[in-house]
């Protein structure tokens, strides 16, 4: 279940330019209506892939780690280009993973 709390942890988790959008989204969604779901809220959030600089910034590591990872096959990624990107639900759903065994 969806809760004010689990949403709020989330923003907090976000990286600040991500947040940056949420709130702009928010605010633009704000006069178009009277109340909103959380999807219409939420699914225009980030759709686009995190570079490997995000990517460490939304997991809280340092990026020669997520290097590291990568390498060892630990982590997900595409590669456009020579470029490496992740997809945000499956960051999402790492770092998730990550705090379980922390925790």
């Amino acid at each position: 279940m969806i809760t004010a709390e689990k949403v709020y942890k989330e923003i907090l988790d976000m990286p600040l330019t991500e947040r940056e959008k949420l709130f702009a989204v928010i605010a633009r969604k704000g006069f178009e209506k009277d109340l909103y779901s959380h999807e219409e809220v939420f699914d225009e959030i980030r759709k686009s892939p995190f570079t490997v600089k995000e990517a460490a910034e939304y997991l809280e590591i340092a990026e020669i780690t997520l290097r590291r990872w990568i390498k060892a096959g630990n982590i997900k990624y595409q590669r456009v280009g020579r470029n490496i990107v992740f997809d945000p639900d499956e960051l999402k759903s790492f770092k998730r993973e990550k705090q379980t065994v922390k925790g």
